[in-house]
């Protein structure tokens, strides 16, 4: 015998805890290293640098996993494009005497390009046949950088070496720690635009090409040119960390600027109205 249950007697489940406080409190007890950490000598100058170059490569896994873990496609080149963002703004620090904030734009300008350049005769590869370009990219950027030709601007196999900059305003933390905190402030924007990215009709997209092609097609996705969001905008994704190398031994900033600007308008393009929800549905 079937009995109906009062909902009197039904207890509502506890809600969960909102934990959108959690990640700004992480990077304020990040920040604050600097001051509690750094001024009282608990943490040194070297130890600084070790953190700024896990989040320089944190930032250029995120390109990467935009690419390989959201797409679904294979990349062995992404170096090649950390690369070329690094060389570009050492060249403009060490050359043109630029201030090493105002070659972030040029970094990633730069690294659009060549990723645009290369994206369109890789537009319509994927899988193992995109995986074997990228992997001659990779091959191929290290040899050119050593190239005899232009040994001058990239200084061969030495590199460039840099003079770290010192604090602005007078502030008084160390180069370490002051590249410290750029770094960390690059990685927080980063980390939000790419999260933003993802929930939008374009992330949709991206993912929906990698759960299912077929269903993505049926909802109105160009697969070929999500190739672009795929070989391009994407391959702008991996080249975004345009670093500015402040240090020998770190690209000490990134960006990833280009690839958001160009997955837009690659998204304006062809109109793309997928919904994660109804691509699973489609399996």
């Amino acid at each position: 015998m079937a009995s109906s249950i009062s909902t009197d007697t039904i207890e509502a489940a506890p809600a969960t805890p909102r934990r959108n406080w959690i990640v700004p409190i992480m990077v304020v007890l990040a920040a604050s290293l600097v001051f509690l950490g750094g001024k009282n000598g608990l943490i040194s100058n070297f130890h600084f640098l070790q953190l700024s170059l896990v989040l320089v490569y944190a930032i250029a896994v995120l390109g990467l996993n935009l690419l390989t873990g959201f797409n679904g496609q294979i990349s062995l080149g992404h170096g090649a494009f950390f690369a070329v963002g690094a060389y570009t703004a050492a060249i403009l620090i060490d050359r043109y005497n630029a201030p090493y904030y105002a070659t972030l734009p040029a970094a990633a300008i730069v690294c659009f390009v060549a990723g645009y350049l290369f994206g369109l005769p890789a537009l319509r590869l994927e899988g193992h046949y995109l995986a074997l370009a990228t992997f001659a990219l990779a091959t191929a950027v290290p040899q050119i950088l050593k190239y005899r030709h232009i040994e001058g601007l990239t200084g061969g196999v030495q590199g460039i070496n840099l003079i770290k900059p010192d604090a602005p305003f007078g502030l008084p933390i160390s180069s370490d720690q002051w590249m410290y905190l750029v770094v960390l402030a690059m990685a927080v924007l980063m980390f939000w635009l790419g999260r933003n990215l993802l929930r939008s009709r374009v992330g949709r997209a991206i993912v929906a090409i990698r759960d299912q092609p077929l269903a993505a097609v049926t909802m109105g996705i160009d697969t070929a040119r999500s190739g672009s969001a795929r070989s391009t905008s994407d391959w702008q994704a991996r080249c975004m960390p345009s670093s500015s190398n402040m240090s020998p031994r770190t690209a000490s900033a990134s960006t990833c600027r280009s690839q958001f600007s160009s997955a837009l308008s690659s998204a304006a393009s062809h109109r793309c109205r997928a919904r994660s929800s109804a691509v699973r549905s489609c399996r």
